[in-house]
């Protein structure tokens, strides 16, 4: 991968969003020559981040999605108008959703969220060596 990159993508906060953030970040993470396994992986979570900002942020607004890359990391940001930040839920196996931060918790190397005025960032990288 190049090093020291980014990307940004403005969504509408539509049910939409999620199909088109993922299949924007892979091409981009293509072009970069990663990894099959981590343009997988940051496909899979970033659809899950960009969910959660459609179903908890706010319609009014927005959804940026950004990607970068360093030193073989890939760093997604999601930025929504939502201050709250969010809950990772340990789901049942039966439980139809509520899996998407667990996933994000189990899958990325690391994740936080950032708050600012007007709303949050969740983050998340992956290694893509």
């Amino acid at each position: 991968m190049r090093t020291d990159a980014r990307l940004e993508l403005h969504l509408e906060a539509d049910p939409s969003a999620p199909h088109r953030g993922r299949h924007w970040v892979v091409p981009v993470l293509r072009d970069q020559d990663a990894p099959e396994s981590a343009v997988d992986l940051v496909e899979l979570l970033t659809s899950e981040v960009v969910t959660n900002a459609v179903k908890y942020g706010s319609a009014d607004h927005g959804i940026v999605l950004s990607v970068g890359w360093a030193d073989s990391r890939v760093t997604v940001r999601v930025t929504d108008a939502n201050p709250s930040a969010p809950v990772v839920h340990r789901s049942a196996p039966e439980d139809l959703g509520g899996r998407g931060m667990e996933l994000v918790e189990l899958l990325a190397e690391s994740w936080g969220v950032e708050s600012h005025a007007g709303g949050k960032t969740v983050w998340f990288t992956v290694h893509a060596a």
